[in-house]
Parts: C-alpha cells; structure tokens; sequence
C-alpha cells in the first residue's frame, strides 16, 4: 500500500533554509541534497512504519519517527514524521547538530507528555 506524504509548513521552512545554506556555498551539493530528500520521501510512500521512532517520541502524545538520510559526503539529515491513517505527515526536517525538535516545533501543534 502507498501512503500519501504531505509536508507541513515548517517542515517545509526547514528544506527552504537548509537547500539555500547549502546552495549558497555550493548549488551542485545543494541540487544533490533536494535529490537525497526526494528519495527519503519516496521511501516513505512505500513503508513508513519501518523507520524507527524518534529520539523525541516520548515528549509527545501521537507517535513521532524519524526516516534518515545522507549526502554523498556522508552528512545525515532526519525527517521527523507522523503517520495518520494512510498519510505521512513531515513535521520537520533536521540536520546533523541542530536540536531536537519538541511539541512546540512542530505544526499543526502536538499535545507533549
């Protein structure tokens, strides 16, 4: 079964401000990250279930995954996700250093623990 996978406005921010980072030092390596993050979304049209939980599941009421990937240097970014019925929400994306994401990061707002 295929799931339908939405981004979420500030995950959505999140691949804008990371994609203009990188392309403002390199636009190859930022074309070659937007082609990594469209391979993680595919990934998880197909089986979301099968990434583990997030580091941050336990702060929140629904359960929150995380589907990791990488960059042909080697650096790892997380979608941080829900699934709803046949829907995968993208709540953020991260990468490597930055903070985990708590119930107020995320839209629409998540009820914390």
């Amino acid at each position: 079964m295929k799931f339908r996978v939405k981004t979420l406005p500030r995950a959505d921010a999140d691949i804008l401000r990371i994609a203009r980072y990188i392309h403002d030092r390199s636009p190859r390596g930022a074309e070659a990250w937007l082609v990594a993050l469209e391979k993680a979304l595919a990934r998880l049209k197909q089986d979301p279930l099968a990434s583990s939980e997030a580091m941050e599941n336990d702060q929140f009421e629904i359960e929150i995954r995380q589907q990791l990937f990488k960059t042909r240097r080697g650096l790892v970014y997380r979608l941080i996700y829900t699934v709803v019925g046949h829907e995968v929400r993208v709540l953020r994306v991260r990468g490597s250093g930055q903070a985990p994401v708590e119930p107020h990061d995320v839209d629409p707002p998540l009820d914390s623990k």
